[in-house]
């Protein structure tokens, strides 16, 4: 019996889906992905002197990671350069001495590590901020550093944990499902040697230039591209094709949809995308499921000022400075969380954007970025010979109908609704048991959310639950 399996999205859980059913003999297959490329939010493309990532950046550990098992053998990944040289950096261009930082580092996560956090009842900023502001008072760990200082820190962290998470506040983030997440062990921070996390694609699909065994897998052949799906028709009938229809008014019918969409996506189409609408169970994960966005903004340098200066620099605020930016035209800058650089690309440096204000700057023209970028340069590194970028590029994740975000976590939302992963995960069967809707990507791996090898996961636990039926049958 050929089965006939459509999959919407071609991005890493898509090509993981579809390369796992291809091997296993379930080749009548096709992939509807909206835009005019594979991948997804894993977004690849020549900038500079080699390669950048718009979206995924770096493979997060080694141990029980679908990413590190494709690429670390094959000698793909590096630690990157953001993994040392933290440094904290003040709005009147002073650095924070380094052994300052490293003690306040140091018991931010230490704090952050604690099981006492997966029976917490309440949320991240909550957990944290009781845990660190116990410390100062008791004296004895971070009794010498400036009071002043030490908030200006918290500032600093509540930033770097909202844009890790990407939400727009950690005090709506709960702090027992973070400390239950599947963290994989080893590097949290391994690059792909100037190459892009397209290369985990290539990987997937057998193409990639280091692997020597083994014909490549055909994907790109079932891959239609430019198609946006506005309605999916399902139902409870045995053998009743799914009817799968296209903004350009194409029409699909399949036995099994692998839906792979961002949940994004989902969130804002879910009235008109299913045809009967989903059930409620389905409907509160869509709904409840927090999806954020995380921006960049990477720019070219004829001179890099910072190469002696560290690799990753933490932004902090003097708080009056902080009103009078809050003020001014450039408010939307405070949504700069850090600045870090590009593994390979000596002259890149990039702006790491988070909460409402880096959506905010999706909405602007390139001369408004490029001159909010130069006022906060200017003003963090005063004692430096600051000109204007060369080039400058950067993501747009929340405007971008094709995803509407960049990733998802569990807010508060999400537990009064009393969802998960786990109830967007199962699929949606006809009157026989028979799946007819499955549902992956990142934000149904409940382990794993969040992250490229939660993805490609996520894609691969569908294709062998359609293997494990057409085997039996």
């Amino acid at each position: 019996m050929s089965a006939r399996i459509l999959i919407v999205g071609a991005g890493a859980s898509g090509i993981a889906a579809a390369t796992q059913l291809y091997e296993n003999g379930l080749t009548n297959l096709v992939v509807l992905e909206a835009t005019d490329r594979i991948g997804g939010r894993v977004y690849t493309i020549p900038f500079g002197e080699s390669m950048i990532d718009l979206g995924a950046q770096w493979c997060h550990g080694e141990k029980n990671n679908a990413v590190y098992e494709l690429a670390g053998p094959l000698g793909l990944l590096e630690s990157s350069v953001v993994a040392s040289g933290n440094v904290l950096v003040k709005n009147n261009g002073e650095m924070v001495p380094k052994e300052t930082t490293d003690r306040l580092m140091a018991v931010a996560e230490k704090i952050m590590s604690e099981a006492e956090m997966s029976s917490h009842d309440g949320t991240l900023g909550d957990f944290f901020m009781g845990k660190f502001m116990k410390l100062v008072e008791d004296g004895q760990i971070l009794g010498d550093i400036d009071r002043e200082l030490i908030q200006q820190f918290l500032r600093f962290y509540k930033s770097y944990q909202e844009g890790y998470a990407a939400v727009d506040s950690w005090y709506n983030l709960t702090a027992s499902s973070l400390h239950e997440y599947d963290e994989s062990e080893g590097d949290q921070s391994l690059s792909w040697m100037g190459q892009g996390y397209k290369s985990v694609l290539n990987l997937l699909m057998k193409k990639h230039p280091s692997q020597t065994d083994g014909e490549p897998i055909p994907i790109e052949d079932k891959v239609l591209f430019n198609k946006t799906v506005s309605n999916i028709n399902w139902g409870k009938a045995p053998d009743a094709p799914v009817t799968v229809r296209c903004t350009d008014g194409t029409t699909y019918d399949a036995n099994h949809v692998i839906i792979t969409t961002s949940i994004g996506v989902l969130k804002e189409n879910i009235n008109t995308l299913f045809t009967p609408a989903l059930p409620m169970m389905k409907q509160n994960a869509i709904k409840g499921i927090y999806f954020g966005t995380v921006n960049k903004i990477i720019m070219e340098f004829e001179k890099p000022f910072w190469t002696a200066l560290g690799n990753t620099f933490g932004l902090i605020w003097e708080s009056e400075d902080l009103e009078k930016l809050r003020e001014s035209k450039y408010a939307w800058t405070e949504g700069t969380s850090a600045f870090f650089k590009i593994d390979r690309q000596p002259k890149l440096l990039a702006a790491w954007m988070i909460g409402k204000e880096g959506r905010q700057s999706e909405l602007l023209d390139d001369q408004d970025v490029i001159d909010g970028m130069m006022y906060l340069l200017k003003m963090f590194f005063k004692n430096e010979q600051i000109e204007k970028p060369v080039k400058v590029i950067r993501s747009k994740w929340s405007t971008d109908s094709n995803f509407r975000g960049s990733y998802s976590s569990y807010s508060l939302e999400t537990e009064q609704m009393k969802t998960s992963s786990d109830d967007l995960s199962i699929p949606l069967t006809d009157c026989l048991g028979t799946p007819v809707l499955l549902f992956s990507g990142e934000a149904t791996n409940q382990g794993q959310y969040g992250t490229v090898h939660g993805a490609i996961g996520s894609g691969r636990r569908e294709a062998e639950r359609l293997t494990k039926l057409y085997n039996k049958v």
